[in-house]
């Protein structure tokens, strides 16, 4: 993994092997049964399979088809401030897998003499991904300042994404296709039950560590076509990456001018006004309020939501953000203990 580069945090993916005969590994089976009581499907649940430092993923297989979910990188490693690219994740997987007497993922291969409208039949598919975390580190120069940087944000509004926030320590977008989430990094691992005063933890406190993470469900995967393993490429994420993060960029600009050219004229006033820090109640009635709030949504404003109007060094803005570079001390490998 190169400093300041992409990394997955989370991977949930299956392969079936026609042939069969594999190993059971279950955690149970959820049966599902008809109006009259008889049994129509069932499904087998999978297991958890723990590591050391109080980290597992889950694995299962119904002796046709293998699945793993969870941080396979974090898998048996003391953190995961820093964790592996797509080819090291699926190799963890793998290492994972083999342990427990199953076969490894691996990537459909073509067969162009293959009838019908598919490329390749289900039963000779490779490795599905039906989840994929991509993150990235970046380093806004100090706790006040990340804490800054995590309020702004959450005066961010994206169109067709519900909204949450937990003070000024993490903000999150979600709906059917994807989470977008940023949160302080350090204050994420203490309240998991690291030690305050552990040297990896002051260092991302400080350096004012925000991580910004991106969840991929897999109706999003299903229509870029990225649940097959053979069409992902790191390329393809760090693609994906930046135009979901879009929005951070778009609602960020060099002064509140540029913002209100963007905005519809008709709602410009109420613009103007949440950017100068008045109070919206005050402007007009709720029903008017919540009409122009729908607009200016689409502009990434938020006139419902408290305006910040700390002025934030240029070095806080997203756009300026720097990527975290891997510090010479920190080896991947070595601390898997």
């Amino acid at each position: 993994m190169s400093n300041g580069s992409l990394f997955i945090d989370w991977i949930t993916a299956s392969q079936h092997h026609p042939d069969g005969g594999l190993p059971i590994l279950t955690g149970g089976v959820t049966v599902h049964y008809s109006a009259d009581g008889a049994p129509i499907f069932e499904r087998n649940q999978s297991t958890r399979f723990n590591g050391s430092h109080d980290t597992s993923v889950r694995v299962g297989c119904d002796g046709f088809r293998v699945s793993l979910s969870g941080n396979a990188g974090r898998f048996s490693r003391k953190d995961n401030v820093f964790n592996f690219g797509l080819q090291g994740t699926i190799e963890a997987c793998n290492r994972i897998l083999v342990e427990l007497g199953l076969p490894p993922f691996t990537a459909a291969t073509s067969d162009r003499s293959t009838p019908g409208p598919f490329s390749l039949p289900h039963s000779r598919r490779g490795c599905v991904i039906s989840r994929l975390d991509i993150t990235r580190n970046y380093k806004t120069g100090s706790e006040s300042s990340a804490r800054a940087f995590i309020r702004w944000l959450g005066a961010r509004s994206i169109a067709r994404m519900k909204r949450g926030q937990s003070g000024d320590e993490s903000v999150w977008w979600a709906n059917t296709r994807h989470m977008l989430k940023a949160y302080i990094k350090h204050l994420e691992m203490i309240k998991h039950g690291a030690d305050s005063n552990d040297e990896l933890v002051s260092w991302l406190k400080d350096q004012g560590v925000v991580r910004v993470e991106i969840e991929l469900k897999k109706r999003l995967l299903s229509e870029l076509g990225l649940n097959d393993l053979a069409n992902i490429t790191d390329a393809k994420l760090e693609e994906l990456y930046e135009q979901q993060i879009e929005p951070f960029k778009r609602a960020d600009r060099s002064c509140d001018e540029d913002i209100l050219d963007a905005v519809p004229k008709k709602s410009r006033v109420y613009a103007a006004a949440w950017l100068a820090g008045q109070d919206m109640k005050q402007m007009a009635s709720e029903r008017t309020l919540y009409r122009h709030a729908k607009v200016l949504r689409e502009c990434g404003i938020d006139i419902l939501a408290p305006r910040n109007i700390e002025r934030f060094p240029v070095k806080v803005r997203f756009i300026e953000l720097e990527p975290l570079s891997v510090p010479d001390w920190y080896d991947l490998e070595a601390r898997a203990a």
